[in-house]
């Protein structure tokens, strides 16, 4: 079998030669890190987040309500497109790279290394963990204990942002009273704190092992040509079984046989294990990432156009529904109900109107159908100071109305030349019991 074997080093650097061990790891960390900041402040920015009173996506300034299909669907669909191309062609490289739970398995892990030893850690066999007799002390349980508890409550911390405004947010943090934050939220966080806690300081990897739903999805869109590490069995005479690059491994694989299906998350650190025994003799270790193929199979480029061409149409339409539902997307929202009766003939609306964008707007309501005295409408002018919903009442003087049919539509239209009609069917009985 050929394997086309990517340089990561080379690369990043343009040069070629022997790999530098510690510049992947460097990469890696790098990567997890952005990532991780991209979270946190894309709530904050304003570029993603969830607003709990209406239930609808915020993108910067614009809420996105399920009623907004086209924009939902062609997002996903795009979305769902490019993460499905990335699967087939990299694999678990957003689980070694870019997922925030493997970056905090790892610094759970390194931060028991740290304090307990080289040796200590979790396993699902009950084995107790193996202390180093020289980090026994007391001080360096306590010290692991408070560094768990501050990762907890600082990871605990990126939900919120998610779905309160970060001035809530920083109430909460100060212990200042917000309208915007219900008392219940600190028993919220204080379950968040411990779920984190627990994922720090003993579930970690065991996530990416045994739990992860992810995974699973990931694997239904692997192949024979998907990138994993490969072992460069030409040179094995080289590895002297020392076993290094599996104990590198945070989900305990032997990197030398990776399948398809193996639950590798391409982190890369066995590559840098195996180079840095091999650093000394200015050569590569035998591990590195690769794009297996045959040698009678189609070139790695014209396997990935194919992926690509298979996946396209998806990738279009998903892009298709996003510009048409950008373009047709409406910044507010108006319906109207009915709330009661005079025996038979309905004759109490409430006006509902929604500002689904985070600045001030003023909205004026009309009617076209009806004449001024036949209707109340307890206001005509709805301002905003902020996105939120508000109801008008409008009542139908049915003395006034003659007997019959009668059909008009609800007007509302913007300071900024919005403006969108709701019909409605109005029939007067009269007197019939």
């Amino acid at each position: 079998m050929q394997q086309q074997v990517i340089n990561v080093d080379a690369l990043v650097s343009g040069r070629t030669g022997a790999r530098r061990p510690e510049r992947l790891h460097v990469l890696r960390r790098l990567s997890q890190l952005a990532f991780l900041l991209l979270l946190i402040f894309a709530p904050i920015l304003g570029l993603f987040r969830i607003d709990i009173l209406t239930g609808a996506f915020v993108i910067g300034d614009y809420q996105i309500w399920f009623s907004d299909s086209a924009i939902v669907i062609g997002l996903w669909f795009f979305a769902a497109s490019v993460l499905v191309l990335t699967y087939s062609l990299f694999g678990a490289v957003f689980c070694g790279w870019i997922c925030p739970q493997g970056f905090l398995a790892e610094l759970g892990a390194e931060l028991m290394h740290r304090l307990l030893g080289r040796k200590a850690g979790l396993s699902v066999d009950g084995q107790s963990v193996q202390v180093a007799a020289r980090k026994r002390g007391t001080w360096n349980w306590i010290w692991l204990c408070v560094a768990f508890l501050a990762g907890g409550m600082l990871f605990a911390m990126l939900p919120l942002l998610y779905f309160y405004p970060p001035r809530a947010v920083w109430h909460f943090v100060t212990f200042q009273p917000d309208a915007g934050m219900p008392v219940s939220i600190y028993w919220i966080y204080f379950v968040f704190v411990v779920v984190m806690v627990i994922d720090i300081a003993f579930i970690r990897h065991l996530m990416c092992r045994y739990f992860c739903i992810y995974r699973v999805w990931q694997h239904s869109f692997k192949t024979s040509q998907t990138m994993r590490i490969g072992y460069d069995e030409g040179r094995a005479d080289e590895c002297v079984k020392c076993g290094y690059c599996a104990r590198a491994c945070a989900v305990e694989l032997d990197p030398k046989h990776t399948e398809v299906y193996s639950g590798c998350t391409a982190c890369g650190e066995c590559i840098v294990a195996c180079d840095r025994l091999h650093e000394g003799k200015g050569t590569d270790g035998l591990l590195s990432f690769v794009f297996p193929g045959k040698g009678d199979s189609p070139s790695h480029m014209t396997g990935i156009m194919g992926r690509f061409r298979g996946v396209l149409p998806f990738m279009a339409a998903g892009a298709v529904l996003l510009a048409f539902g950008v373009a047709h997307y409406s910044p507010y929202h108006v319906s109207v109900g009915n709330i009661g009766a005079r025996h038979t003939g309905m004759n109490d609306y409430v006006v509902h109107i929604a500002n689904k964008r985070y600045r001030p707007a003023d909205l004026r309501i009309a009617l076209r159908g009806l004449e001024a005295g036949q209707y109340i409408l307890q206001r005509r002018l709805v301002h905003f100071d902020y996105a939120g919903m508000t109801n008008v009442p409008l009542h139908l003087n049915a003395d006034n109305i003659p007997h019959g049919l009668h059909r008009f539509v609800v007007r509302v239209a913007s300071n900024d030349g919005w403006t969108q009609g709701f019909p409605i069917q109005y029939y007067d009985v009269g007197d019939a019991k």
